[in-house]
């Protein structure tokens, strides 16, 4: 199965990405900084060999959608997705959120019908820099100590009713591993509520071993199929 490639209009941006099936119920979200969705290209050829095809974009300011990071905000992330979700995929979603797009998936379940939420490496955020374009503004708030803390990412996990599965690095020396099991405590609801953490990885080399890379992949399908 080939990738089809689409735009959705955002604002005056248009949004660049690709599914492998027209409305496929599920979304891989990339992080920040210098990512794009190519970096999980190969992940979501395992998952699409595993029947499950996915569809991704390109966040402002990253990849081939292009723009300035510093115009937009958490809070406009959250609508890029919506953007694309509704012209993309259909529900229920199984929304895959990496990094800073763990929170924008967690926000993403107040909108939409999900079955399957999957956190990998996640950071979730102070809920006064929602609202905040990137930029030092931004990175002052959400580097106060523990400013992660007041982040709403808990109680709407709290209403969650869906499967939790949440992946994090053993070695990771950018998320706090306060906010792993508070993330992992907070599913009162859950059907499901799994942690797993990858061995002697780092935040950005949960994907380097091939054999954890199937065992993370077993976990999804277990998930997306049961």
């Amino acid at each position: 199965m080939h990738l089809h490639p689409f735009k959705v209009h955002f604002n005056d941006i248009i949004l660049s990405g690709d599914t492998y099936r027209n409305r496929c119920r599920t979304l891989v979200l990339h992080g920040a900084g210098q990512s794009s969705r190519s970096r999980f290209s190969n992940f979501r050829e395992q998952l699409n060999s595993r029947n499950i095809p996915s569809a991704a974009f390109d966040f402002v300011g990253h990849g081939d959608t292009g723009g300035q990071i510093t115009d937009t905000s958490l809070k406009t992330r959250t609508h890029q997705a919506q953007a694309v979700i509704g012209q993309v995929c259909r529900e229920p979603l199984t929304l895959i959120g990496a990094s800073m797009s763990a929170y924008t998936a967690i926000k993403l379940t107040r909108k939409f019908a999900v079955k399957n939420l999957i956190l990998l490496v996640p950071a979730v955020y102070t809920y006064n820099a929602y609202n905040v374009n990137f930029g030092p503004q931004f990175s002052a708030l959400i580097r106060r100590p523990n400013s992660w803390q007041n982040s709403d990412a808990f109680a709407i996990l709290k209403e969650f009713t869906g499967n939790l599965l949440v992946i994090t690095a053993q070695h990771d020396r950018v998320i706090p591993k306060g906010v792993i099991g508070k993330l992992h405590a907070a599913g009162c609801h859950l059907k499901t509520n799994i942690l797993y953490t990858v061995p002697g990885a780092e935040h950005l080399s949960v994907f380097s071993d091939p054999d954890e890379v199937n065992k993370i992949m077993n976990l999804i399908r277990s998930i997306c199929t049961g």
